[in-house]
């Protein structure tokens, strides 16, 4: 199995544990529960589509912003 994919499977089943601590609360949270139901739900779609498609074609490209003047230093003002 890829490990992106493993990494995906792990996290969505971390979320259906925190899931089911939250309902076994005292008074649980109804919008942290719906929060992580829509997490769970979102990374599901997403390894659905990993396996649907397959992995090279969802190949991620990081890109990374520049800074904005960057190469300026500070000045004193006097």
């Amino acid at each position: 199995m890829d490990t992106f994919l493993k990494s995906l499977t792990t996290r969505r089943s971390l979320l259906d544990a925190e899931m089911q601590a939250e309902r076994e609360r005292e008074e649980p949270d109804g919008e942290r529960i719906l929060a992580l139901r829509r997490m769970k739900h979102q990374l599901g779609a997403q390894i659905e589509y990993i396996r649907r498609e397959g992995r090279q074609i969802a190949d991620v490209m990081v890109v990374r912003k520049r800074r904005r003047f960057a190469d300026l230093k500070p000045t004193l003002l006097r």
